[in-house]
């Protein structure tokens, strides 16, 4: 299955890395059920391609769409320092769950592992170039909240 904003980069000799940091570039590709079937350079024999089966595959940093500046790539707020509106810690940003509806914020706080939905009314402030992320607590999510 496809999720990219871009179908037309399926063409010969496309690049792509896959999830465990192999290159591969596109020798074929052709629709087949509800999904896509591809054809990979030196991927010669069924069971070679076989091992690629559910590989999910990214292109490489340099060849991606410009964000507006709403828009975030999900590594580049994991890691993030999570703050209040007071500038107090909150947590660290562990990673980004990436929803139909909406994104979530995965954020270890204390001993604990919350989500909060990636939107302006709790996420009001997202500042990468500085290292943190302000996020509006909701009411006994956080651990480390003032009482």
């Amino acid at each position: 299955m496809s999720e990219s904003d871009s179908p037309e980069r399926f063409v010969h000799g496309a690049t792509f890395i896959t999830d465990f940091d192999t290159t591969l570039v596109l020798r074929g590709v052709r629709v087949h059920k509800d999904g896509m079937l591809v054809a990979f350079e030196g991927v010669t024999d069924r069971n070679a391609a076989e091992e690629l089966r559910g590989t999910t595959l990214f292109i490489p940093v340099d060849e991606r769409r410009k964000l507006e500046d709403d828009e975030f790539w999900p590594e580049d707020l994991e890691g993030l320092e999570v703050r209040d509106p007071q500038g107090r810690p909150l947590g660290r940003i562990t990673g980004v769950i990436v929803g139909d509806a909406q994104d979530r914020l995965l954020i270890h706080s204390g001993d604990r592992a919350v989500e909060v939905p990636f939107v302006e009314e709790l996420v009001p402030d997202v500042r990468p170039e500085s290292g943190f992320v302000t996020v509006v607590p909701i009411e006994g999510l956080f651990s480390s909240e003032p009482d």
